[in-house]
C-alpha cells in the first residue's frame, strides 16, 4: 500500500462519513432525510458506496461553485467515466476559455433579447392549455399541464426534425446516465447514445435555418468552434431545455394547489409571479447535483481533499438548508435572494431565461382564467439526476 493512499484513507477516517447509497430508489423517491444527514455530518462528508465526496450545506456548495479554479467541471459531471467520457464536448464539460467559448455561442439563442420574439407564440400555447385543461374534470399535472408549454417551444426552437416524445426520451436518458453505473444507468445509456450519435450525424440541412441548432453551425463555420464541437453541442439545447424545466412548472402547480392561501396573493399581487417561479424552482431543485474533479489539494473544514478527487455538489440539499432558508420546506413569496435551483458561478445553467419566461408565461395564463387548483396523488420520479414529479392528478376550477 503506498504512503499516498495511507494518507487518503487516514484523511477519510477523520472526516464525516455517511453510510448511504445516494443514488438508490428510497433517495431518489425520498430525498429530503438523505439529504438532511449529509448537511447535518459536516460541510464536507464521504460517501464509501460511491468513492466521492459530497457537500450539501447552501454556504458551501455556492463557494464551490464560485471556486472553477480549485472545483472542475472538464473532466466530466457524472459520477461514472462512461458519461464523462461521452459529455466531454458539451458546454457543461469544459472549463475556462473553451467553456466560455461554447457558452457563448448557446447564449446567442438563449439571452433574454433572444427569445423575447418568442413570446407570442409562447402565450399562445400556454392560454390554449389552461383553457382546455379547465374543459376536463381532471388531468395529469405533468404530462399534460408541465410538459405541454416546454415541449412545443425547445422542439421548434432547437429546429431539428425530431418529434417531442423522442426529445423528451433523449432528455431523461442523459440525466440518468450521470449516475454512477447502477441499474439506472445501464438502462439509460442505449437511449443516452442513441442522442449523442444522432447528433453526431447532423448536417446543417438537416436543421431549420432560423434553429438554435443552425446557430452553432454558424459558429463553427466562423471558427469560434469545431464541427464536431457544434454537433455535441446539440445536445446542450436538448437535454437541459426540457427536464429541467418541465419539473420546476410541475412543483410550482403542486405548491400553488398545496397553498390556496398563496394562490389567492397571486391572484391579488400579480407582481410576484418572478417570486413564486424563483421559489418553486428552488424547492423542486430538477438538477440533484454535478460533481466536480478536484484540480488542486485544498481542505474544507479541517478535511483535506486531494487534486483528482470528485465532488458531488448537491443543489438540492443546498436549497433546502435550514442554515441558510428560514422554513425551507415551506412555498414562500415573502423569500427573498437567490438558490442553485439553476446553478452559480460560471456553469450557471444557460437556458434560465428561458425557463423563466416559460413559467411566468404560464403562471399569468392560470392567474388570469383559474380560480382554484387542487392537487392529489403524487408520483415521485426516479432519475439519478433529475428530481420532481413523475405525475399527479389536478383540477382547475
Amino acid at each position: 500500500m503506498t504512503l499516498d493512499l495511507v494518507s487518503r484513507r487516514a484523511a477519510r477516517r477523520r472526516a464525516p462519513t455517511v453510510d448511504i447509497d445516494l443514488y438508490g430508489r428510497e433517495a431518489l423517491i425520498n430525498p429530503q432525510p438523505v439529504y438532511r444527514q449529509i448537511r447535518d455530518a459536516g460541510p464536507l462528508v464521504w460517501l464509501p458506496r460511491h468513492h466521492v465526496w459530497a457537500m450539501g450545506r447552501f454556504d458551501d456548495v455556492r463557494g464551490a461553485l464560485r471556486d472553477d479554479a480549485t472545483f472542475r467541471s472538464g473532466a466530466g459531471v457524472a459520477a461514472n467515466p462512461v458519461a464523462n467520457l461521452l459529455g466531454r464536448k458539451t458546454v457543461l464539460s469544459s472549463d475556462d476559455d473553451r467553456h466560455s467559448a461554447r457558452r457563448r455561442v448557446l447564449m446567442q439563442s438563449l439571452t433574454s433579447r433572444a427569445i423575447r420574439p418568442s413570446l407570442p407564440i409562447l402565450r399562445d400555447e400556454a392560454r390554449a392549455t389552461v383553457e382546455r385543461l379547465l374543459e376536463q374534470d381532471t388531468f395529469d399535472g405533468i404530462a399534460d399541464f408541465a410538459s405541454r408549454l416546454p415541449v412545443a417551444a425547445v422542439a421548434d426552437l432547437v429546429g431539428v426534425e425530431v418529434g417531442p416524445q423522442q426529445l423528451l426520451r433523449w432528455g431523461a436518458g442523459t440525466f440518468d446516465i450521470l449516475g454512477p453505473m447502477n441499474r439506472r444507468s445501464v438502462e439509460a445509456t442505449p437511449t443516452a447514445l442513441g442522442l449523442l450519435l444522432y447528433t453526431m450525424r447532423l448536417r446543417r440541412s438537416r436543421v431549420t435555418p432560423d434553429g438554435w441548432a443552425r446557430s452553432v453551425f454558424d459558429a463553427a463555420d466562423r471558427g469560434e468552434i469545431s464541427r464536431s464541437e457544434a454537433r455535441t453541442m446539440v445536445i446542450d439545447f436538448v437535454a437541459p431545455s426540457l427536464d429541467t424545466t418541465i419539473l420546476a412548472i410541475g412543483q410550482l402547480l403542486w405548491s400553488l394547489g398545496e397553498n390556496p392561501e398563496v394562490y389567492a396573493q397571486l391572484k391579488a399581487e400579480p407582481e410576484l409571479i418572478p417570486t413564486a417561479v424563483v421559489e418553486a424552482v428552488r424547492l423542486c431543485s430538477p438538477v440533484r447535483g454535478f460533481t466536480r474533479t478536484v484540480a488542486r489539494d485544498t481542505e474544507i473544514d479541517g478535511v483535506r481533499l486531494r487534486a483528482g478527487e470528485r465532488v458531488v455538489l448537491l443543489y438540492a440539499a443546498a436549497n433546502m438548508d435550514e442554515r441558510h432558508f428560514d422554513n425551507p420546506q415551506t412555498f414562500s413569496l415573502q423569500r427573498r435572494g437567490s438558490n442553485l435551483g439553476w446553478g452559480h458561478g460560471m456553469h450557471t445553467c444557460v437556458g434560465m431565461q428561458l425557463s423563466k419566461l416559460e413559467m411566468q408565461t404560464l403562471l399569468h395564463e392560470v392567474l388570469a382564467r383559474v380560480e382554484t387548483i387542487e392537487v392529489s396523488d403524487p408520483v415521485p420520479l426516479s432519475n439519478n439526476c433529475l428530481q420532481g414529479f413523475r405525475s399527479f392528478q389536478a383540477k382547475f376550477a
